[in-house]
């Protein structure tokens, strides 16, 4: 059995603690010298998701090492104030635990979204097509379960057990998997796209075929049995053992995270990086000669002189890193760039060209994009305050939550463009 430990309470006097899952412990004396603890139950899931109450058990310890039960496990109907008497008179500390023991159960089809399950146990449970989506399963047990088909997207699985689980093809993106123990299970086909997988074990486990693409791979373990294919192989092992003085050219290293990796002097002639995320990687004395470098992200990525690079992917780095405000960008070509947040602040864009690019956060701000080229950039919340885009293009360009307050915009085309909470020269807000 796992349980969710809630908030210790010293008994003095009558006092109200949050606890895991989010219901309220109450104390109050008796007039025998005792001391009532009351509480809630209430659903571990959202209204519209499958009931699920823990049950709970009540225990109590007079030095915070030794701890005495001093109920079985209690179960109630949602909205049920549960009430525990105890005689004790001597001052105590007390602890709730919130128990879900689910294990064995079918439970194939049901939606626990954003449920909170911590330190629940599913072992041997049947999840199939199950749909788990922004819960909360940090400790919990899944070892040994039907995972196929089931989604986790956004879920928080952090020191999960999911050991020999079967969770081919079910959906793991965007989750949280540090120091899961994915041990002897199938992920084939499964989809851990940008999962967090730092420090997870994956040792005799099944990964071929997953979409791993943007995984965090430090520290995770995996062996000589691990199946996996050879792309994210490469990835793991650039990631956990550097790539100093590394020859890895003509190389798919798109797609990847590859925060803080160490390239110094590593010949990647000829690869392809594109889309990857380099942000404090150091890439001095690298060669990075015909290197597909669209939509990096370079931001805090080391380079020096000795850094053999495209112009382009230079300039992107300067402008990220030492920022692009009040310089002459004219007729630049900027187009497939990764440029979030860049400050271009009253820059010189006249005549430049952002197709494509994504440019999430940037600032415009009183910068010239006469007859600058934007068309199908990402520009969500990016500021133009102030801006001049007379004749620019943002043709299917996304404009959530843009501002052009005040910007001038005589002659720009805006077919296609996606508005949403968009702040217009005037101020109004368009959705349309």
């Amino acid at each position: 059995m796992i349980r969710g430990h809630l908030t210790i309470l010293l008994v003095l006097t009558a006092s109200v603690a949050n606890a895991q899952r989010s219901f309220t412990v109450s104390l109050s004396p008796t007039n025998q010298n005792g001391i009532v603890i009351s509480w809630k139950a209430q659903s571990a899931t959202p209204v519209g998701d499958l009931l699920i109450v823990p049950e709970h058990q009540v225990e109590r310890s007079h030095d915070l090492r030794t701890w005495e039960a001093i109920t079985a496990k209690l179960s109630a109907a949602p909205g049920q104030i549960i009430k525990v008497v105890d005689s004790n008179s001597s001052p105590a500390f007390y602890r709730v635990s919130s128990v879900i023991d689910k294990e064995y159960a079918q439970l194939s089809h049901v939606r626990l979204d954003f449920g909170q399950l911590q330190g629940a146990d599913f072992f041997g449970a049947n999840l199939f097509a199950a749909s788990l989506a922004g819960a909360t399963l940090g400790g919990s047990s899944l070892s040994a379960t039907d995972l196929r088909l089931a989604d986790f997207t956004g879920a928080d699985l952090s020191g999960a057990d999911l050991f020999g689980c079967q969770a081919a093809t079910a959906i793991f993106d965007f989750a949280e998997l540090a120091h899961a123990d994915c041990g002897f299970a199938d992920f084939e086909a499964a989809s851990l796209f940008a999962a967090d997988l730092t420090e997870a074990d994956f040792r005799f486990s099944i990964l071929a075929g997953a979409d791993l693409d943007f995984a965090f791979w430090h520290g995770v373990h995996l062996d000589a049995n691990t199946v996996i294919d050879s792309k994210p192989l490469l990835i793991w092992q650039v990631v956990n053992q550097g790539a100093v003085n590394a020859t890895l050219m003509n190389q798919d290293l798109s797609l990847a995270s590859f925060t803080n990796v160490n390239f110094h002097g590593a010949r990647l002639n000829n690869s392809d990086l594109s889309g990857s995320d380099l942000r404090g990687a150091d890439l001095r004395a690298a060669n990075l000669t015909g290197v597909n470098t669209r939509f990096v992200d370079l931001r805090g990525t080391l380079l020096d002189g000795t850094t053999a690079i495209d112009l382009k992917s230079r300039l992107v780095w300067q402008i990220l890193n030492a920022g692009g405000a009040g310089q002459d960008f004219h007729g630049t070509n900027l187009s497939s760039v990764f440029l979030v947040g860049a400050n271009l602040v009253g820059a010189n864009l006249n005549n430049a060209v952002f197709t494509t690019s994504i440019i999430e956060g940037g600032n415009f701000g009183a910068a010239n994009l006469t007859r600058a080229n934007l068309n199908s950039a990402d520009l969500f919340s990016a500021v133009f305050t102030n801006a001049n885009v007379t004749q620019a293009l943002f043709r299917s360009a996304d404009l959530t939550r843009a501002n052009f307050r005040n910007a001038t915009t005589n002659g720009a085309d805006f077919t296609g463009a996606i508005f949403s909470n968009t702040i217009m020269p005037d101020g109004s807000i368009r959705n349309f």
